[in-house]
């Protein structure tokens, strides 16, 4: 193997014992040294060479698995625009929602589940900065869909609860991951109708 092809590998495996480690253990217990044992990096700063420290290691996790979650959202989201949906705050929630739960559908998408219930409830991380950072041109569209929908809620009041708003999906789809680890979760089509109508109560509150 070249060495391009090592890297690749090494930064690979880093990302992945990242995410599985912080899903088990939760992100204060869990250290660069763990990170690197559990990848099988030679180097004991491989986690520095790659990505700098562990906080840019930890966003990259994160952004990894999203990019994929993020072309199928696009997809619903160019299909509602030609729709002109009746409930276009439901909608628009609906198919932000659905690509975001599926991933709970699978094992390692599970752990991403795990990974992120823990990221961000992390104070060293920004939800908006990291938007941007990672260019999720879904999560910006998302808000101007919702802007929209909600023009009486003030400027403020609207972005609290847009941060508000991604946190809670991630409890959902964390508390949907529980189900099916126990065999017990609903029919997947109702798990995302009612996540998307609960989201939809939540931001359409009044705020007087």
């Amino acid at each position: 193997m070249s060495a391009q092809g090592k890297n690749q590998g090494t930064r690979a495996a880093l990302v992945r014992s990242a995410e599985r480690l912080i899903a088990e253990r939760g992100l204060g217990a869990v250290s660069v040294k763990d990170i690197t044992r559990e990848a099988g990096a030679r180097n004991p700063s491989a986690v520095h060479y790659h990505f700098g420290n562990l906080e840019e290691l930890i966003k990259e996790v994160f952004a990894e698995t999203f990019n994929a979650i993020e072309a199928d959202r696009l997809q619903r989201f160019a299909e509602l625009d030609a729709q002109s949906p009746e409930e276009p705050l439901y909608a628009y929630l609906e198919a932000a929602v659905a690509p975001w739960l599926e991933t709970c559908l699978s094992e390692e998408g599970r752990e991403y589940v795990g990974f992120s219930n823990q990221f961000v409830a992390d104070p060293r991380f920004d939800l908006g900065e990291l938007v941007d950072e990672a260019s999720m041109t879904s999560l910006k569209i998302l808000g101007t869909k919702l802007a929209e929908c909600l023009p009486e809620l003030p400027g403020g009041i609207f972005m609290a609860r847009l941060r508000q708003g991604f946190r809670i999906s991630i409890i959902q789809a964390a508390d949907y991951c529980a189900l099916l680890e126990a065999g017990v979760a609903p029919p997947h089509e109702k798990i995302v109708r009612e996540s998307a109508r609960s989201l939809s109560g939540f931001f359409s509150a009044s705020h007087k």
